[in-house]
């Protein structure tokens, strides 16, 4: 898989995935769209958890 380059997009992302227990696929769906997400983007990560890239790891926080 190609390496991410879009941090904030991948940040966003990330936090609808953290909240998706909290909420509902559509509403991570809506707040991923008016977040700038592409929509084919929102739609993989939403609908094919088999197909996200592993979360990036914080500054400082690299395991080896």
């Amino acid at each position: 898989m190609v390496p991410r380059t879009d941090t904030l997009t991948a940040s966003r992302v990330d936090l609808a995935l953290i909240l998706l227990p909290a909420i509902t696929w559509q509403e991570a769906a809506c707040m991923l769209s008016l977040s700038g997400v592409p929509p084919e983007v929102a739609a993989r990560v939403l609908a094919q958890p088999e197909a996200r890239r592993p979360p990036e790891s914080a500054p400082g926080t690299h395991h080896s």
